[in-house]
């Protein structure tokens, strides 16, 4: 009757324990870090909008920004419609696709190291054709020291740097990350935002907020499509930009709106004649203030 010794029956029962919590592949499957990237609360408020977050800056891992200029060009060739979830959708597949390609890369160079392996062969030769263009582009450039090349050293830590500032970014769209102000745990009095400034407070954080208007869409109109959703489906951000930023000059109805009411302006300037010709301008600029508002009044 065979048996089993108890070391090799512990080794099991642990074995099936992992499997248990984790699942029979998680076991041999190597694990990297987790994606976790500084958290992102978004707020609405009577006096700073409908577009307004924080980011936490106290924490496990110091958010990085992006450069003013690239957050702009991705909004402006996005047509200022990105959606910060959708880039962090793209980031988190980004980060767990250079953690494969790590993961893949130190096993690469750990094979270096044991002769009894032919990198020809399979699998070896699928895992030298899918890293060794990146490892071997690092040869050659450092010094060599005791007879060792740490050109691919030097690549893995650069792949390393690379996947922790992945994994430590935060998109501000529809804001430029320069818009942000830091505030720390002591200075949130300057916030002059009671209600925000109690549950900041509470909880306990550094914190950079983005709020009230982007500088984007006072230097780019703002899409029509974005509008004529505010229009239609969330009028109340249409009422907030017109009454708080009406002196900005920028168009905060939908095209086929402002093409109704000046088509409407203009019958009125022919019908008055040439002797009311010089009053219009100010018929105009009374008329525009009360259609505005009389689109939330009524």
């Amino acid at each position: 009757m065979p048996t089993i010794e108890v070391s090799a029956l512990s080794s099991v029962g642990q074995i099936v324990l992992a499997a248990s919590q984790k699942g029979y592949l998680d076991i041999f499957k190597p694990q990297g870090p987790v994606f976790n990237p500084p958290p992102v609360y978004f707020y609405t408020d009577p006096g700073e909008g409908f577009f307004n977050f924080f980011v936490v800056e106290s924490g496990a891992g110091t958010p990085v920004y992006l450069p003013n200029w690239l957050s702009e060009i991705i909004q402006v060739l996005s047509n200022q419609q990105i959606n910060i979830l959708f880039l962090r959708d793209i980031q988190e597949w980004t980060y767990e696709s250079l953690k494969i390609f790590k993961t893949l890369c130190e096993m690469r160079t750990a094979l270096w190291w044991w002769l009894m392996f032919n990198p020809y062969q399979e699998p070896f030769n699928t895992l030298r054709v899918l890293t060794e263009w990146y490892l071997t582009a690092f040869t050659g450039i450092f010094p060599v020291i005791i007879g060792i090349d740490i050109g691919p050293t030097v690549g893995l830590a650069l792949l390393g740097n690379t996947l922790d500032v992945v994994g430590r970014l935060v998109f501000t769209m529809p804001y430029l990350p320069s818009e942000g102000e830091y505030f720390t745990v002591d200075s949130l009095d300057a916030l002059g935002n009671a209600p925000l400034t109690e549950m900041l407070t509470k909880f306990g954080h550094d914190v950079r907020i983005y709020r009230y208007f982007p500088s984007l869409w006072s230097k780019y109109s703002i899409p029509d499509s974005l509008r004529e959703f505010w229009y239609t489906k969330k009028p109340e951000i249409t009422e907030y930009l017109i009454k708080n930023y009406y002196n900005l000059g920028i168009d905060f109805l939908p095209n086929r709106v402002l093409k109704d009411y000046y088509d409407h302006a203009n019958n009125e300037v022919l019908s008055t004649g040439l002797n009311g010709l010089k009053v219009v301008p100010n018929l105009i600029d009374t008329f525009d203030k009360l259609f505005h508002f009389s689109l939330f009044i009524n």
